[in-house]
Formats: C-alpha cells, structure tokens, sequence
C-alpha cells in the first residue's frame, strides 16, 4: 500500500468514527413532553369545591360558581350546573363541562429532546465498538440505535482490521529489516535470536503503552498507579471491562483533546501489538522456510544415493542443487557414457568406415566412458533403459499423511559418435 492509499484509508477511518459518534449522539435521544394547562380562575377554583371529599364549608361559594358556568359557557346545559351541585356526580359534571365547554381548559403540550450523550461520548463509543473493546459504560438502549450499532460493527471491525493489518505491515517491514542488518544469516534463524528480539519489543511495548501511560492516568484521573496500569492492559487487550473509563470527570474542550488522545493511543497501541504479533509470524516464517530447504537438500541427497552417489559432504549437497541435477540429466543425453554410435558409420563392434576399394579400416576401439558422467550415474545407460528405473521412484511425504508418487517420464539415450 502507498502512501496516497495510506492517507486514504486513515481519513476514511476517522470519517467513519465521526459518522458513529454522530448517529448515535442523535439516535440516543429522549423525548420528554411539558403539559402546560391554561383555565380561567374560576373554573378551578369550581372544580377543587366539587371534587372536595367532605361538604365544603361555604355552601354559598359553590352556589356562586355554578351560577358563574353558564355565564362562561352559554352552550351547557342546566341539568349538567345542577349536577354540579348535587354530591355523587361531580366527576361525571366537570368532564362533560370540559368537552362541552374546551376554552375552560386548553392543554399546550411542549416536546422536548434531550441528547443525553454528547458527541466525544458517541464517538469514544464508536471507537470501543469496531475496536471491539465494549467497555460497557455506556450502552444503546433504544432499538433503532441497537439495530444501527449492528450494522456499524459489521462494517467497523472488518475496517479497523484494515487499518490495523496495514500498520503492523508498515512497522513491522522496518522492525524486520533492522533485524536482518544487525544480524548475520545463521544467527537471524536462531531460535534463541528470534526469542530475544520477541522480548525485547514486548517490553518495549510495555514500557511506552502501558507504564508511561498509566503515569499519566495516575495525573489526570484519580486512580492509583496499579488501577492504570491495569486499565491500560485491560484496554490494549481488548479486554474492556469498562470498570475504569477515562474522561468521566471533564466537559468541554477539555474532554474533546483528552478523548481524542486516549482514541489515538488506543489505535495505536493496537497497531503496535499486532506489529510484534507480525514479527513474530516472519521470524517463525523464515525459520519455516531454512526447515523447507533442509528438507528438500535432505530429498536430494536420498535421490542421488539412489542414483550411485557416494558423497555426504554437506557442503557438497548444499553447491549441488535440483537445477544442476536437471542440467547433468540433459547433458546425459548427449555425451555417450557406454559404447559407441552408429549414425556417422562407426560400427556397433567398433568398425570403422569402409575404404573406397572395399577394404575395411581397421576397427577403432570403443569411446571410454566419460568418467564424471559415468561416475554420476553408477554403472552407465543403456539403450533403453528408462530414467525410472535408474533412479527409483521418487516420493515425498507431506504432513506425515499423505503421499504422492513422481513419476520420471522415461528417456532414450541416444549415443553419439
């Protein structure tokens, strides 16, 4: 990845966390409604007489105030004042007053909403959802922010993985090249060599993720140098109980920057530990690697003893790899290691052309065979000998399960005069 598709995918990643801090800031919002009654004095007072559970103590005020109804509302009836009046049927009154009569009591209904989680509070959980940390603090409790927090992880955490894989493999790269230009070839697969430098970035990763970031919790926040230290590991680990959340005592710009901080240190930190995770894999890869050569040298050396080959000398088998097996095969082919040819007149026995006059010349003795081919190759070719036979089949185990057999196509040696 180059560096335009490296900033590419970093602004992406911050457009996407600006984007959960914003839905779920809007979707975790409360309604609260403000019923604001408007009734002309009167009426109230009317209703607290009639609705008194003993007689009220002033007949004469309840009198007066049904008197005042039909002043204030033409349209009611006398038998509903009446009832007013009489014990027993007072709430039935005073409903069928307020529906005959709405101007006695109007009802403004205010709505208000409310956004109980601010913004850093929406997108610090943003960041602890496609991070997969969850502290747990706080949590969606209505069902479209629920649904919408699905969907968010699902793209989130692959995405996060993205950004996460493409920094390991950035610092990673240069952490393993330092480890090859400080060390010869032997020492870079030496198990001991490969443990050493694990250790020495896992401290390192302790020392600048997890100690001097819990220093500063111990200044910002009222934990003890332990709780952040724990809190910090807890964090980096993904662990996320959510027993300790930073930032709960700061507002304003003040809980912006510290926020902001603690989300870059997170993603961070995780980059870092999925770095040493990448190391280690190319350590254990290359060790991997020096294993497959060893075998195949070990497959070699099994091929040429079958061939009539003597030698063990490791350094032998190393210098002499597949390509020049192949490249002695085909000279094979070429320069006769037995006999003689027959296709520029030399005879199978040995006897040359014959002279013009009939006379044969006397018999050339038989080529010797080549004695580096000859001794490559054992006892020499014959005619029609197949390769497979010389050789033996060739088999390789894969897994300790499984195997499969090579078959040499079979060759015809040709002789050449």
């Amino acid at each position: 990845m180059d560096s335009h598709q490296s900033v590419v995918l970093c602004v992406v990643y911050a457009m996407f966390l600006m984007l959960g801090g914003v839905m779920f800031m809007f979707l975790e919002h409360e309604m609260s409604e403000t019923i604001e009654v408007t009734e002309p004095p009167e009426w109230t007072r009317l209703k607290e007489v009639a609705l008194q559970v003993e007689p009220p103590p002033d007949e004469g005020e309840l009198l007066s105030l049904a008197l005042w109804l039909p002043k204030a509302c033409p349209d009611i009836e006398n038998n509903t004042v009446h009832t007013l009046v009489v014990p027993g049927q007072r709430v039935y009154a005073i409903n069928e007053v307020e529906r005959e009569c709405p101007h006695l009591h109007v009802e403004n209904v205010t709505v208000e909403v409310r956004y109980p989680w601010g913004f850093m509070d929406a997108l610090f959980f943003s960041m602890t959802v496609i991070t997969t940390i969850g502290y747990g603090n706080i949590s969606p409790s209505q069902a479209p922010a629920q649904i919408t927090c699905i969907l968010y992880s699902l793209v989130g955490i692959p995405l996060t993985g993205i950004l996460l894989a493409w920094s390991s493999e950035f610092f990673g790269e240069q952490l393993f090249k330092l480890f090859k230009s400080k060390l010869d070839v032997q020492k870079q697969h030496s198990r001991g060599v490969i443990a050493m430098a694990t250790a020495i970035y896992i401290f390192i990763g302790f020392v600048v993720f997890i100690f001097i970031p819990g220093a500063v919790f111990v200044t910002l926040e009222e934990w003890t140098y332990v709780e952040s230290i724990y809190y910090a590991y807890i964090t980096l680990t993904t662990i996320g109980f959510g027993d300790l959340v930073p930032g709960q005592g700061y507002d304003g710009w003040s809980l912006y920057i510290y926020q902001i901080c603690v989300i870059l240190w997170v993603l961070i930190g995780l980059g870092y530990w999925v770095m040493v995770a990448n190391f280690i894999t190319k350590a254990l890869k290359s060790k991997k690697l020096q294993s497959s050569v060893m075998r195949s040298a070990e497959e070699m050396r099994k091929i040429m003893q079958q061939m009539g080959i003597k030698q063990h000398d490791p350094t032998f088998l190393r210098q002499h790899s597949k390509a020049t097996l192949n490249l002695m095969l085909q000279l094979s082919n070429i320069i006769a290691v037995q006999g003689g040819g027959t296709d520029n007149g030399i005879g199978v026995n040995g006897s040359g052309p014959s002279s013009p006059g009939g006379h044969s010349s006397p018999a050339s003795p038989p080529l010797s065979p080549i004695p580096g081919i000859s001794a490559l190759f054992g006892n020499g070719l014959s005619r029609s000998a197949p390769l497979s036979h010389l050789m033996g089949p060739m088999r390789r185990e894969e897994n300790d399960e499984s195997k499969c057999t090579e078959e040499i196509t079979t060759v015809t040696v040709r002789y050449k005069s």
